[in-house]
This record gives C-alpha cells, structure tokens and sequence, in this order.
C-alpha cells in the first residue's frame, strides 16, 4: 500500500520562493524493483498564477508544467492547487524537517 504524505516544498513562483505543500503519495517499492510511481497535487501559496508564470525548482532548474497537470484557484487568498504531480518530480524540492 502506497504512503500518503504531506510535505513541504522549496518550489520559486515568480521568482520568488512560495510556501507550497505536496499531497499524495510516495513511490512504492517492491522486491522485484519496480514499483508504483507516487502521484498527487500541489498547494501553493502565492502572488503569480503559476499557469502564467515561471516555476523552477530549488536548484533553479525550470518545472515544466506537462499537458496533464491541471492549474485551478482555490478558495484560499493567493492560493492555487496544481494535480497531477508526480512524487518523481517533486521529491528533489521536498523541504526535510529537523526533528
């Protein structure tokens, strides 16, 4: 069964660093070595509608959004949510909490 997580991003909106959390699912690992790839959404927080604007990574690299990643407003101030992300994509920018 597939973990499902809640983790903090380090992802540039704008040239600017946003608050943004991703929500779904990790990759799952199986003995053989292949495993179902994670996938869930985005929660961002920010100024720039991410559709309209650039989106990098935290090493500055660009985040390209595929043609199956859906951008919508959410009814939260400057906030947008954006699906169809898969955890492969993100896990670079996750943000790790110091216990």
């Amino acid at each position: 069964m597939m973990e499902r997580v809640l983790k903090d991003l380090g992802l540039m909106i704008g040239n600017e660093t946003n608050p943004c959390v991703y929500v779904g699912t990790t990759n799952e690992k199986v003995s053989d070595g292949e495993g179902a790839k994670g996938k869930g959404h985005i929660v961002v927080v920010t100024n720039y509608n991410p559709q309209n604007s650039s989106i990098k990574h935290s090493n500055g690299k660009s985040f390209l959004l595929g043609p199956d990643m859906k951008v919508s407003k959410i009814d939260v101030r400057n906030s947008y949510r954006i699906d169809n992300i898969m955890y492969d994509d993100i896990s670079q920018d996750i943000i790790e909490q110091e216990n």
